[in-house]
Order: C-alpha cells, then structure tokens, then sequence
C-alpha cells in the first residue's frame, strides 16, 4: 500500500491538531470496533479507589493485538503491529509477519499505515512537534536508525551507526540523540546528517534522555548517571547505582529508578544534582516511568510478590501520594505515555495465550 495514498489526507489533519494542541475529549470505549484493522476493545469498569480524593480512575480500554506507542495528538496513538499483508517468515515452526507503525484513531477504531516494510520497524519515537518519528530496522538488540517526515513519507537514515533497540531521545524537534555501538553519543537531523556529542569511552551507555538542553545518560556496570550540557560541552557525573534516569518536562527535577539491592529498586525524585528530595515508590523492579505534562504526576508500573506493591501506579509529585490502577498491570512493554491533555496514559503489554504472546494495549482515564 502506498503510504501517501493511505494516510496523507489523515495524517494532515494530526498535524494540525498537534500544531494548534486543541481538540476535545474523546470517549474511545463508548463505541466497538467497527474499522478495517479487526481491533477489539474492551472496557473495563474501575474497581479501585483512589488514596487522596482529587484523583480518579474513571476506566480502562483494552485494545487487543496492538503496541501502543505514543500519542500523535488527543485522538491519535502510534502504535506498532503485525502487518498480515507481507510476507511471512518461519521461525521455529510458526509463521511471523514484520511489525509496522500504524497510527490509530480512538474515536472510529480504526487505523492507517504511517510505514510499512517486509522488515520490522521497531522501538518508534515521535518528536516533541509529532512531525518525525525516528525508529530502527532491529535485528535482536540492535539496528540502523532512521527518520520519518510524517508530513510527506519521506524516510533518512540516521548515520550509518547501529544503536541498540529502545535507546534514544529527541534532543529538539529536529534533532535525535541515541548511543552508537562505540559507546558515543550521535545527533541525527531530519536531514539526516549526524555528529558525535559524547564520546564516553563505555560501550554500555543507556538511558538517554533530554531536559532542556541537557543530556542525561547511564554508563558502566555501576550505573554512573551522567549529564551532558550541549551548550557548554560540559560533562558533570551525577550518581551511581541509577537504572534509569527521567528528568521533568520542565529541567527542574529527576525521577530515578536506583538499584537498592540485586532484587530491590526504587523510584526517587531528585534536584538536578542527584540529591534525593522524595521516595516515590519501592519494588522488584520498576519500569515505564513517565511524568505527565505538566510534571504533576508520575506513572509507572512496579513488580513485587505482593499484590498491594505491584501494578500501575501514579504518584502525585508534590504530595509523593501514591494512586494504584490495577494489580495486573505490573509489566510494561515501552515508557508509558501520557495524553497531551493529561487525563489518559497508555501502557503495552505482552500478554501470554494458547502458548504464544500477542500485545495488548490499554488506554487508562483518570480524573482530578
């Protein structure tokens, strides 16, 4: 299928929507899957109830055999899936078509193609404006990278640098950052020239992400938080023991997922210096942390023997009060993602049936 064909006309209006932010409040589970991709949603009624009174969950919409990504706009997602129209490939018995990137409507349920390809298209991006997405073409842990203009289709390839599956960061709307397999820090323009930031010396660099005009990035077996200012080409060393690093949407804090112990994690807010300001949450482990918005909340999704301490959670950041969603909910398969009105997250889930895997993504509304 064409890619202009199929999704010029829709993916103008999501431009615009991302340009002019507005748009009103879509109710995605107040209809059934009616649309050409065979999605099937489900909602689920909300059993739980919240620790502090300004929160609510109001629900949960399971969209079946989707990898839900990210948002284009308050109605749009990116999500990832099979595209049943290529060319399968056996492995181990069982046939497995590419993954492709897709982008899905909430309120018709349906879904447009934004790129297909024989080969998988994975570990998606989507820049701060939602006019580029940067992916790889991964095989296992590693592949090149490569920049889509959503505007008119076409595609660059990000340097000639592999980089591992799931690393990297929009440094600005024209710019992205990943670590190569050299342990250096490329910047990749939309025009597809690249150039060396960092050169770290530690091939095993992970948790690249931006504030600002800052880059934070992890190194070494030690987990030593490092910071890049790509104004002054200062490198600051912040912390060790870190597993991963979120910083605020506004450059003025950190969430930290910190290794406590082999099998204990927690997830704290620091001040830009690593000095730990609140404790947000303990686990086993502690995965898709993502701040809202307007950084006053925190989702992310904890493992623990207890059902009490593992699911879905969100923490109020000022009051560090902390909200569970769902018990169930203690895997994510990607950063969790909120809307751009700040009302919904979404959050992927590979999900064990009949022997195999298959994704499932969920769309949570909550209420203040």
């Amino acid at each position: 299928m064409n890619w202009k064909q199929a999704a010029m006309g829709t993916l103008g209006a999501i431009v615009l929507l991302s340009a002019t932010a507005c748009g009103g409040t879509t109710k995605p589970g107040d209809h059934t899957q009616n649309g050409k991709s065979g999605t099937d949603i489900t909602v689920k009624d909300n059993t739980n109830t919240s620790v502090y009174q300004s929160f609510k969950l109001e629900k949960i919409d399971k969209l079946s055999n989707m990898r839900g990504v990210a948002w284009l706009s308050n109605d749009w997602i990116l999500s990832d899936k099979e595209n049943e129209s290529m060319k399968p490939i056996t492995v181990e018995g069982e046939k497995r078509y590419p993954h492709n990137l897709y982008m899905y409507d909430l309120t018709k349920g349906t879904d447009t193609p934004v790129k297909e390809s024989e080969v998988s298209l994975g570990s998606p991006l989507v820049s701060p404006d939602s006019q580029y997405i940067f992916y790889r073409e991964p095989e296992e842990s590693t592949g090149k990278g490569f920049i889509l203009n959503l505007h008119n289709g076409e595609v660059v390839p990000a340097g000639k640098d592999d980089g591992f599956v799931f690393e990297g960061a929009w440094l600005d709307k024209e710019h992205v950052v990943f670590p190569n397999m050299n342990g250096d820090i490329i910047s990749a323009s939309v025009d597809g020239t690249t150039k060396a930031l960092v050169k770290t010396g530690n091939f095993n660099v992970s948790s690249v992400s931006v504030s600002g005009n800052v880059i934070y990035y992890i190194t070494g077996t030690d987990g030593q938080l490092n910071s890049y200012d790509t104004k002054t080409g200062e490198v600051k060393q912040v912390l060790k023991s870190v597993e991963r690093v979120i910083p605020a949407n506004d450059g003025s804090r950190l969430a930290i997922v910190k290794k406590t112990a082999d099998t204990k994690r927690a997830l704290v807010l620091t001040d830009l210096e690593g000095n730990e300001k609140a404790t947000l949450a303990r686990g086993t482990q502690i995965f898709g942390t993502s701040w809202s918005g307007d950084d006053s909340k925190i989702a992310y999704t904890i493992n623990s023997e207890s059902d009490d301490e593992k699911g879905l959670f969100v923490s109020n950041t000022e009051s560090a009060e902390q909200f569970q969603i769902s018990a169930e909910m203690d895997n994510a398969s990607d950063p969790l993602s909120w809307s751009p009105e700040g009302n919904r997250i979404l959050l992927s889930q590979a999900v064990q049936e009949n022997e195999s895997y298959h994704f499932v993504t969920s769309v949570i509304t909550i209420s203040q």
